[in-house]
């Protein structure tokens, strides 16, 4: 039994290894998510191997499962040969030697490196990442013969096989009234799928957060920050020393324990984009580009706002009007008594228009105090009004900061004052 045995315990052990090893490293890399290809791609020469292997999904789990599969038929077949040689001295030593070579394989070759691989993906994809554009190289002369295969095996047997019709909008709003008895739940699905709609209509300068509201740190970056008030948008904005213009960005909220120590390190490019964009576009932009904010720009290049994932995503499930997230802890729309509404000078002006059930006025500037400065010539003063529709518009409050509050008088039809 020794005889038969040890001289195949190696190879069988080796094989073993190779094919925990694929099954980790394809665990591994298809369990990574957006942010995590974007850790590794400021890290290690690894990680960033890693992040280019999975550009090309098909070609990566092509190479996976052909040097799996070959490994497997080769632990086997060397398992056949011991088999046939155990078979002299026992039946039941043969049954047990396979039964044992099969779940050995499943555990530490599947089950176990899998597990670990899922717990861990970051940190493995940066060890397997070299190995396996070494293994690629060595199939890529095959490749296309599997990747024929693959097709020619999809003609055969699903040759009436196409992918489904997009999903319309009605189509998922039927969904959601048959998904839920609960008509308030049904109701605020139907919001958010309105607002995830209209994104493609709404432009970035009407949800961004006015550069004036904004703090940027300037110089370098230590963990000493962290002692300071965390911005209201959770990330710390960054510029040169000498510079006006946002280059990077930190998502603070999402550092983990181990990254406070070298802040530098979790900085993220920001991306720019022009005011008129819609925030459809800036959206897939950021998802596009594994970025998390975007600068909002001006026909003459300057900053003039920010937009974060965050704030969209906010805009999309908030069921209130205004932007996503107002910076001031005033309240932006409120009811003062019948016909007399008070509202701050931030508001979106095509938002209040949807509240007071009117066009919006065609103007370029999106926020109220805008509109009143338009139409003033001058930034808005206390007891300065303008005239919108049947509604007449006054400021009742100004701070030092810019900031407004307006009241929206709803006039009788004979007129009013103006």
């Amino acid at each position: 039994m020794r005889d038969a045995l040890l001289p195949w315990l190696g190879p069988m052990l080796l094989l073993i290894f190779l094919s925990a090893f694929f099954s980790a490293a394809e665990a591994a890399l298809f369990s990574l998510r957006t942010r995590d290809r974007r850790a590794l791609e400021r890290g290690p020469i690894g990680g960033r191997i890693a992040v280019q292997l999975l550009e090309k999904p098909e070609r990566l789990l092509s190479t996976v499962l052909f040097w799996n599969l070959l490994v497997n038929i080769t632990y086997f077949a060397i398992a056949s040969i011991v088999a046939s040689r155990l078979q002299q001295s026992s039946p039941v030593m043969v049954a047990g030697f396979t039964m044992a070579s099969v779940l050995v394989l499943i555990f530490f070759s599947e089950m176990l490196p899998k597990s670990i691989a899922v717990l861990s993906p970051r940190r493995i994809s940066r060890i397997a990442g070299p190995p396996m554009v070494v293994a690629t190289k060595i199939l890529t002369p095959v490749l296309p013969i599997v990747a024929a295969s693959n097709t020619l095996a999809r003609r055969l047997l699903w040759p009436g096989f196409s992918a489904e019709r997009e999903l319309e909008v009605e189509d998922i709003e039927r969904a959601i009234e048959l998904g839920t008895g609960d008509a308030a739940l049904a109701a605020r699905e139907r919001a958010a799928l309105r607002q995830l709609v209209q994104l493609a209509a709404i432009r970035v300068d009407e949800w961004m957060i006015p550069r004036s509201h904004l703090k940027i740190h300037r110089g370098n970056v230590t963990s000493d920050i962290l002692r300071e008030e965390i911005p209201p948008l959770g990330y710390l904005l960054l510029a040169e020393a000498e510079a006006e213009e946002m280059i990077a960005a930190i998502p603070l909220r999402t550092l983990r324990p181990s990254q406070l120590d070298d802040l530098a390190a979790a900085r993220e490019p920001i991306l720019y984009v022009p005011w008129s964009s819609s925030v459809a576009d800036t959206f897939e932009s950021l998802r596009t580009e594994n970025r998390q904010v975007a600068a909002v720009v001006n026909e003459y290049g300057d900053t003039i706002g920010v937009l974060t994932l965050d704030l969209i995503l906010q805009g999309i499930l908030r069921l209130h009007a205004g932007r996503p997230q107002d910076t001031s802890s005033e309240v932006l729309f409120e009811v003062a008594e019948d016909g007399v509404w008070r509202v701050s000078g931030m508001m979106s002006v095509r938002r209040l228009a949807e509240h007071l059930g009117v066009a919006p006025p065609e103007s370029r500037n999106v926020t109220i105090a805008g509109l009143m400065q338009e139409e003033n010539e001058r930034l808005p003063r206390v007891g300065d009004t303008c005239r919108w529709d049947r509604f007449l518009l006054r400021v009742i409050e100004s701070s030092g900061r810019g900031q407004v509050r307006i009241e929206i008088r709803d006039l009788p039809p004979e007129g009013g004052p103006t």
